[in-house]
């Protein structure tokens, strides 16, 4: 430091106080800038030195090139040095920076670690609650039981081999069934939806959509001009509800319907490998419901997968 300030006090003009810019000499041996001379004597209407006052024997002097050099020299060096020093400020600001922003983050993982552990102790002396209340719910039920010999507990296998021995088939002919035409019990007004109808062998029958004000209990065609998009089979011919006849290469034995209600399609496929062999377009403005239609005897026949 102490050498610095020797060669700051050394390279600066008495006049600006800065480091010399051009310098020169003087016979007296004190040196100035150029401009900072020149623009003195006029001002002082003399030729003297600003310190010693002594008369110079010359109105121009030369520029001293080995002080210049040195003045420059030392300039570059300060600038260097100022650089250096303005870089390390930066870099230690960021790492300031950097390691407030780290606490805050830590801060805000601890609490956050905090809170998480403080619910799930919350959660689980709920559960260690809850196990505890079915445990004395549990005690309590073996208990009455232990105390009251309940004959349908004491006999409920055989009750179960009764049940499981029904011929509830024989009994389905007596069903008396006054339609034979299903709607599903959910609506669709918007997206999209699809399910699967199984048919097996059943000669007749007509799967698809309806809209929800058709006549249900008047007899109407099943074309979309009275609201239904169906595909109809008969004795193994298959048409769509205007009445066009399918090319379907093998029996259908599972139905796969599809519907985009906002693009207002409606499509039919074979379930087996996907086959598309029917679809309806049209601008739906009702609400519409599955449709089934499977003829007489109709109930051992359709299997419905949504």
């Amino acid at each position: 430091m102490a050498e610095r300030a020797l060669f700051e006090r050394f390279l600066s003009c008495h006049v600006c106080s800065e480091t010399f810019r051009d310098p020169v000499s003087l016979s007296c041996n004190h040196s100035f800038c150029s401009s900072c001379l020149q623009q003195f004597w006029e001002q002082a209407k003399n030729k003297n030195c600003p310190i010693c006052k002594r008369e110079s024997s010359k109105d121009r002097p030369s520029i001293n090139l080995s002080l210049k050099e040195l003045a420059d020299s030392f300039t570059k060096t300060e600038k260097n040095s100022s650089s250096d020093t303005e870089k390390e400020k930066k870099k230690k600001e960021e790492v300031q920076f950097l390691k407030e922003e780290e606490e805050s983050r830590l801060a805000a993982l601890r609490e956050e670690e905090e809170q998480k552990g403080k619910t799930i102790s919350r959660e689980m002396k709920r559960i260690e609650e809850e196990i505890s209340s079915l445990s004395d719910s549990i005690c309590a039920v073996e208990e009455e039981l232990h105390k009251h010999n309940v004959p349908f507990l004491s006999s409920y296998k055989a009750t179960q081999t009764r049940a499981r021995a029904q011929n509830v088939a024989k009994h389905l002919g007596n069903l008396n069934m006054k339609y034979v035409t299903v709607f599903g019990s959910e609506g669709f007004s918007s997206g999209k939806h699809s399910w699967e109808v199984e048919v097996g062998d059943h000669p007749h029958w007509n799967v698809g959509l309806v809209k929800e004000s058709v006549d249900r209990k008047g007899k109407c065609p099943g074309s979309p001009e009275y609201g239904f998009w169906c595909l109809v089979h008969r004795s193994g011919k298959y048409t769509d509800g205007c009445g066009k006849t399918l090319t379907v290469k093998k029996s259908l034995k599972r139905i796969r319907v599809q519907l985009d209600y906002d693009r207002g399609e409606v499509s039919f496929y074979d379930s087996e490998d996907m086959t598309r062999f029917c679809t309806y377009r049209e601008t739906f403005t009702q609400k519409l419901f599955p449709y089934f239609n499977l003829g007489k005897n109709f109930l051992p026949f359709i299997s419905l997968t949504l």
